[in-house]
């Protein structure tokens, strides 16, 4: 809404203002005085509301200085005018995200600049989020020199000046600070230095430190003015160079530039200023390398490669291994040569990924010395999902663990390495921990050949159609119990709440649906018996190789998977209340799945009658039971075992049918 008075029209209201953690204090409960119009912005001259309040107990008060407008423009705290995301001065910032102030310092022209910008910034949004393209260099600096705690000591009172003078007489009342002031350059800031980042004394100190710190620390000979930029990507020109240097270090003139000579062959160059005051200025916001084209270090690239040659690896482990590939074979490795292989490769992965994190820590990264790991990681990338696809020569469901392994590895190593190229190594202990882990599960469950690769997959069903059939005695129980629910009392009164989201009691069975469990309790128990006696019975002596039985086996756990998926449904239909036809449908299923599996189960290639296997059932009961047998019985084909077991699910699941055909009946 516009001012009324057209003077004002330009001016700021406001109602709380844009202020850091630190400014703000450690106390919870901030009082703030509000003055519209109290002050003139001290960047762009215009009025605002002024806020002021007390930080904490033995602070001082502080106050605002500058408007929103001009804070926003710079993305600065309305107080203290450091970097709301890093606490850093702006020097700092924009010169290491190569960003250049476009907002003028001449009288004449900020306020015009400031009632333009006002347009641009809705909300919350600042001028930085609208305009910047941050390099992945500038930002690891950032992250490094950032300070994400509080410093409310910042916020302590001022250095009383006449206990400086020695004339100060109020001893401990006094509300200021009774401490020597130390002269040197940081006493000598002001507002305008450190809003527009132009030499301002603390982001000098902080960036020479952080220079120091990452070894480039300034020769003592001040004739030096030259800097070394190696590792080049190999698309970087003379011209390229020059314009990404100058683009880099926005308050450089380009006149000091004194010339760039780059060297093809190398793939470096040398960048020689005019004076030296720049060239520590340049190697200070280098300190974490130079992006040109792009590319801050062929580290970068070979990462990108890396993930690209596991995007690859994961296409190739989506397809099945081809006559083609085959036929590239000079001799077929054996199961064994291909297990031992896939296990190696798994180490070398593990010893490749540990490598590459300890070079590449955030803390002492060695860019160079990474281009050795990654290039190793690849290539066993590459051999695993190779490895694995070969797997298919020994079987489908072994082939199937070595896939899904390799898959989930190569996953892991994409988001490792997004870790270093995108979020500048944040979490990568976390990413790494993921590999390792993946790897040793990889190395534990890889079944030794195909028959294992069965067992594996039939004891997982295996306890999922026991804990449904615990179900459904549990159901059976449950209706038994119902009328000891005096003696509980109201055992549920606590759970209305449960109720309300839907995880209180379920409703109870009737007496016609506790018959109906009852009646599909042995059909249920008949085919988990047949399903558990396949591995001991079956799958134990199975011996051999070739096409036909590995499709045999092949063939078992799609049927077991087809019964866990039928009796899931079978059981989720007994719950209250029932519906007939979806019972009826759910028991048609199951018996389906059966026969199926036990067709399959059954099979010449799988089961003989005859030998050692005939031996070991004659011992077997219907109840899967092993006990002595008298001297009269007749010894027991495995086949005739399992064929009366069926016709126990048959006999089990007709009965079920003939129950609810009696209950839907009309009654007359």
């Amino acid at each position: 809404m516009p001012k009324s008075d057209i003077n004002k029209a330009g001016w700021e209201q406001s109602e709380f203002p844009i202020l850091c953690e630190t400014c703000l204090g450690n106390n919870p409960f901030i009082r703030m005085s509000k003055q519209e119009f109290g002050r003139s912005c001290g960047t762009c001259a215009r009025p605002f509301t002024v806020f002021r309040w007390n930080p904490g107990t033995g602070m001082r008060f502080k106050t605002t200085v500058i408007c929103q407008t001009c804070a926003k423009i710079k993305n600065v705290c309305q107080t203290c005018l450091l970097d709301l995301e890093y606490g850093l001065p702006t020097q700092v910032r924009d010169t290491a995200l190569g960003v250049e102030s476009e907002a003028p310092t001449s009288e004449i022209n900020r306020e015009y600049y400031a009632q333009n910008m006002e347009s641009k910034l809705d909300g919350a949004k600042s001028l930085l989020d609208v305009n910047s393209r941050a390099s992945s260099a500038g930002k690891e600096m950032l992250k490094q020199l950032a300070r994400t705690d509080p410093y409310y000591k910042r916020n302590r009172p001022h250095i009383c000046s006449f206990y400086a003078k020695g004339e100060c007489n109020r001893g401990d009342a006094c509300p200021y600070r009774h401490e020597m002031p130390v002269q040197n350059e940081l006493s000598k800031q002001n507002i305008q230095d450190r809003y527009h980042g132009r030499n301002d004394p603390v982001a000098k100190k902080i960036l020479a430190t952080h220079a120091a710190s990452m070894g480039l620390q300034p020769p003592e000979d001040q004739s030096i003015t030259s800097l070394f930029l190696s590792s080049l990507p190999a698309s970087a020109t003379e011209e390229s160079v020059r314009t990404r240097v100058l683009k880099s270090l926005p308050a450089v003139q380009p006149s000091q530039l004194k010339s760039v000579v780059y060297v093809a062959k190398s793939r470096c160059a040398f960048v020689n200023w005019k004076d030296r005051a720049t060239a520590e200025l340049a190697a200070q916001a280098w300190a974490n390398g130079l992006e040109i084209d792009g590319e801050t270090h062929p580290a970068l690239s070979a990462l990108r490669l890396l993930k690209e040659t596991c995007s690859a690896a994961l296409d190739a482990l989506k397809q099945p291994l081809s006559s083609t590939q085959i036929s590239l074979l000079s001799s077929p490795p054996s199961s064994a040569i291909l297990h031992k292989d896939f296990q190696s490769l798994l180490t070398l992965i593990y010893t490749s990924t540990t490598k590459l994190t300890l070079v590449l820590r955030p803390s002492a990264p060695a860019p160079k010395a990474a281009l050795g790991p990654i290039n190793d990681l690849g290539t066993s990338i590459t051999s695993l999902a190779t490895c694995a696809t070969l797997f298919d020569l020994y079987g489908s469901t072994l082939s199937s663990y070595a896939r899904r392994a390799s898959r989930e590895i190569c996953d892991s190593v994409i988001s490792l390495a997004n870790t270093f190229v995108e979020d500048s190594g944040d979490e990568y202990l976390v990413r790494t921990g993921t590999v390792h882990d993946l790897i040793e599960k990889a190395r534990r469950e890889l079944p030794v050949d195909n028959l294992a690769a069965v067992k594996m997959q039939w004891k997982a069903d295996r306890g999922m159609l026991e804990d449904s059939l615990n179900d459904i005695n549990a159901m059976i129980e449950d209706a038994g119990d119902e009328g000891d629910d005096d003696l509980e009392g109201e055992r549920f009164d606590d759970d209305d709440e449960l109720d309300e989201l839907g995880f209180g009691p379920s409703k109870k069975l009737s007496d016609v649906e506790l018959e109906r469990v009852k009646k599909v309790q042995p059909l249920v128990r008949f085919g988990t018996l047949l399903h558990k006696r396949i591995v001991p019975d079956v799958l134990a002596n199975v011996s051999g190789s070739g096409p036909e039985l590995l499709a045999a086996l092949d063939a078992l756990p799609s049927h077991s998977h087809s019964v866990v998926l039928a009796v899931e449904e079978l059981v989720a239909s007994l719950y209250a209340p029932q519906k007939p036809a979806a019972l009826s449908s759910a028991v048609t299923a199951f018996s389906n799945a059966i026969h199926q599996l036990h067709a399959s189960a059954v099979a010449d290639t799988l089961l003989s009658s005859d030998g050692d296997v005939a031996k070991q059932m004659s011992a077997l009961t219907l109840d899967g039971g092993e006990g002595a047998r008298s001297n009269g019985d007749k010894q027991k084909d495995p086949r005739r075992w399992f064929d009366a077991c069926l016709a126990q699910i048959d006999k089990s699941a007709r009965a079920v049918d003939e129950l609810l055909a009696l209950d839907s009946a009309p009654t007359t």
